[in-house]
């Protein structure tokens, strides 16, 4: 595995149900089909090194207004976007090489740009902004 075989691209799908079951048994997820109460896909992203498999994420929005207020900070603009990245998901042996945080920026530049949205990101569903993820550098340039 090199950094200069993993490809990234939203035509990089699983090529049937038993590759997508697969991959998600080796990242240790289980499949599912749906998203979170109160937001509606948006954009995917899978990533493979060579042929195989080793990465996905999702972006998916808020459309539930009721959901909304619980959402976003207080003093911020009502119609704030609201995103979540979901199924987020990488094979073990690839985790190391930055390859989830390079998936949730490349949905996040390719959906908002410098535009401000609140997304809420991995396990923990923390909250964070947009333009965070675009004015800073990857973690492995900062931090080794």
């Amino acid at each position: 595995m090199t950094a200069a075989s993993l490809r990234l691209g939203d035509d990089l799908f699983p090529r049937n149900a038993a590759e997508r079951d697969a991959f998600l048994t080796a990242s240790g997820h289980l499949p599912r089909e749906t998203c979170p109460e109160g937001f509606v896909g948006h954009s995917a992203i899978w990533a493979r090194d060579r042929d195989l498999l080793v990465g996905q994420a999702a972006l998916v929005v808020l459309t539930d207004d009721l959901m909304r207020p619980r959402l976003i900070p207080r003093g911020a603009a009502p119609d704030l976007p609201v995103a979540m990245i979901d199924a987020l998901a990488v094979r073990a042996e690839y985790r190391e090489t930055g390859l989830e945080e390079r998936m949730v920026r490349h949905l996040i530049r390719d959906v908002w740009g410098s535009e401000e949205a609140l997304v809420y990101v991995g396990a923990s569903r923390a909250p964070t902004w947009a333009s965070t993820w675009t004015a800073t550098a990857p973690v492995a340039e900062v931090l080794g």
